[in-house]
């Protein structure tokens, strides 16, 4: 549901006097090259449009306030330099001027709006507020909401409401965020396209034309639009890496473990996590603190001191010219930064990874979506699930029609020795490198147009888009904490992203080198 025409913000001589000093932090030439009213943080012109300049950035949203970052927005908010309604009335005059973006599935004006009034109220009461009090977030539609319905994008639960807010959605709104709505996705987040059959497909704000990723493409389009300043998504084999990186914003994996799963609709419960998604790694690590309760500052590395391992071998040889043009750029710039890049081969860990990987989601599906049924959709059981499936590709992997049916003593098989070995692997790799992260190309394309369902036009023939998780899953696999960051644009101008992973446990330090590296690639 997306707002009415008559919610725009009304606003007073004192209100455009405080967004006028909001901002002064914005370049003024840029406001105006957008054509933004900057008094009244409003965009003029509309967006998307299917032409060469749709892959403009000054195309996207021009909505002063929501240019901010989520960190600038929560300052604002906390210090009264901004009221929580002028805020969400930006949000949802964005949600309607750019629907055909299609990020979300489900977006209420008057739930947004009636919650940034309590939240300002709250704030000129005195009440004790959090570090993100007032600011609006979107929440991946597998994410568990006691407000809105949580339906995993497919027909089955499209009236699931589950009554309660998933914890790590609890963490958020205990920390101050608002609900902005729901992100539409990839159909129960197996795909790469979010080529949605029930909600739509989301669109990338670069090309309409091509995909954002998968599976939380909804996500990663409304944040890099600036929709909403961040959001989450989450990350099974790539699911909030490979959107942020086609999208052109950072987002993160944090070890398997960190984030609670309970109230999300799962895929595997081996590997499933939720993850932020913002544009920039500021932001990241803010959402990252407010979940965890790390508060620690980031201190980011002297560049002479890192030492980055680069899978020459495997993943930089498997990446298309558009993306490898992008990544050898960066990473010379690093070198010359003072960074010192070891070639490191990853070819048995990657092999490996694939075979765990594809025993893991086939197997623990069946098993995990029972345990979610029970709990939230008593009544429904997965094979009726299944058979409401909307996406014919999703629906075949789902109920296991690929031909490859995994069998209980194989899948503890996996659990219990490929999984250990994999990950001393890892550890070894670090050791006997002496490195502090692997660097590599979070996709081997950047975003290529969308074909039917789960596919995309390479090399102008239909291909499976699941080949654009073929980096990321390493990190999926093993339980390792896994950042991706803009890397630049491809001369056709569509993002390419750059991945960072690191040993279980070192979130923190991930953030602190993607914060180095992307000052570095700014």
């Amino acid at each position: 549901m997306l707002p009415s025409d008559n919610s725009g913000m009304n606003t007073s001589n004192a209100q455009c006097k405080r967004l006028n000093k909001i901002t002064s932090t914005i370049s003024r030439r840029t406001l105006l090259q957008r054509g933004v009213l900057s008094t009244l943080g409003f965009s003029v012109p509309l967006l998307y449009q299917q032409s060469a300049t749709s892959r403009n950035m000054e195309n996207f949203n021009g909505n002063s306030l929501l240019q901010l970052s989520l960190g600038e927005t929560a300052n604002h908010l906390r210090s009264g330099d901004l009221s929580a309604r002028d805020l969400a009335e930006a949000v949802i005059t964005a949600a309607r001027q750019y629907s055909d973006l299609n990020a979300y599935t489900t977006f209420v004006a008057d739930r947004l709006r009636s919650s940034a009034i309590e939240a300002d109220s709250a704030r000129n009461r005195g009440d004790k507020i959090g570090l993100l009090h007032g600011v609006p977030v979107i929440l991946k539609d597998n994410i568990n909401t006691a407000t809105l319905p949580t339906s995993g994008g497919t027909p089955g639960l499209i009236n699931n409401r589950p009554g309660d807010d998933a914890p790590v959605a609890a963490r958020l709104f205990a920390g101050g965020a608002l609900l902005a709505g729901k992100a539409n996705l990839h159909e129960l987040s197996s795909g790469g396209t979010s080529n949605n059959h029930t909600f739509g497909a989301v669109g990338n704000p670069y090309d309409m034309t091509r995909i954002p990723g998968g599976s939380s493409g909804g996500t990663a389009a409304a944040v890099a639009a600036h929709l909403v300043p961040g959001g989450l998504g989450t990350d099974t084999g790539g699911s909030v890496r490979v959107p942020a990186a086609l999208c052109g914003v950072a987002g993160l994996r944090p070890t398997t473990g960190r984030y609670p799963t309970a109230g999300i609709v799962p895929l595997s419960s081996t590997m499933d996590t939720a993850g932020p998604i913002a544009r920039n790694i500021t932001d990241v690590a803010l959402m990252d603190a407010v979940i965890t309760e790390e508060f620690k500052d980031l201190v980011s590395p002297l560049p002479a001191s890192l030492r980055m391992g680069v899978p020459y071998d495997s993943l930089m040889k498997a990446t298309g010219n558009d993306v490898k043009s992008v990544i050898d750029k960066a990473l010379d710039t690093l070198q010359a930064a003072g960074i010192t890049l070891v070639p490191v081969k990853l070819t048995e860990i990657k092999a490996l990874t694939t075979r765990a990987f594809g025993a893991l989601i086939g197997y623990e599906f069946r098993h995990a979506m029972t345990d979610y049924l029970e709990l939230f959709a008593p009544g429904l059981t997965v094979d009726e699930l299944s058979e409401q499936i909307a996406s014919p590709s999703t629906k075949k992997m789902l109920q296991g029609k690929t031909g490859r049916t995994i069998n209980k003593d194989f899948y503890q098989e996996v659990l219990n020795e490929h999984l250990p070995h994999l990950k001393q692997m890892h550890v070894r790799l670090f050791e006997h490198h002496r490195i502090d992260a692997l660097i590599f190309p979070t996709t081997p394309e950047v975003a290529l147009p969308r074909a039917e369902d789960d596919s995309v036009y390479r090399d102008g023939k239909p291909a499976f888009s699941w080949f654009y998780f073929s980096n990321t899953v390493l990190a999926s696999v093993a339980g390792n904490p896994s950042l991706t960051i803009p890397a630049g644009l491809s001369a056709e101008g569509m993002p390419a992203g750059i991945s960072i992973d690191g040993l279980p446990g070192a979130d923190r330090k991930i953030l602190a080198i993607g914060q180095l590296v992307e000052r570095l690639l700014a």
